[in-house]
């Protein structure tokens, strides 16, 4: 009898783990549905970016956080966006490129800068210019 009753409770014990185990990471996953935030401005010029991500592990994030930051230093190496507001926003490695810049063809070249980085599936060049 009393066999059966350790045995009952550390069934208990281990279902309990094992559902709190996945609790757990429905947590976690919804958790990893991020909201992304970002804006700045210059003067007269703003730019803001509002997107959802849907990240299933810490990794996807990380790889985005490295395309925006690839990006982010193409552009400045290059110059492009001196002086200017621009936003680098990246999903699962589409890039979203918000902001404002000089002229159409600063536009364009910055989309083509975004699109070479390393990581880069895809962009989205949502530039302005004055």
């Amino acid at each position: 009898m009393r066999n059966r009753r350790n045995r009952a409770l550390a069934i208990f014990a281990i279902g309990s783990l094992l559902g709190g185990g996945l609790l757990a990471a429905d947590a976690r996953a919804e958790t990893d549905t991020t909201a992304f935030s970002n804006s700045a401005s210059r003067d007269n010029d703003s730019v803001s970016v509002r997107a959802e991500h849907h990240y299933n592990s810490p990794a996807e994030r990380a790889k985005d956080a490295l395309v925006i930051t690839e990006v982010k230093s193409a552009l400045a190496d290059d110059g492009v966006a001196d002086d200017y507001v621009v936003a680098v926003d990246c999903d699962h490695g589409r890039v979203l490129l918000s902001g404002v810049v000089k002229s159409a063809e600063d536009a364009k070249h910055a989309g083509d800068i975004a699109a070479a980085a390393k990581g880069v599936t895809g962009v989205k060049n949502q530039l302005t210019w004055h």
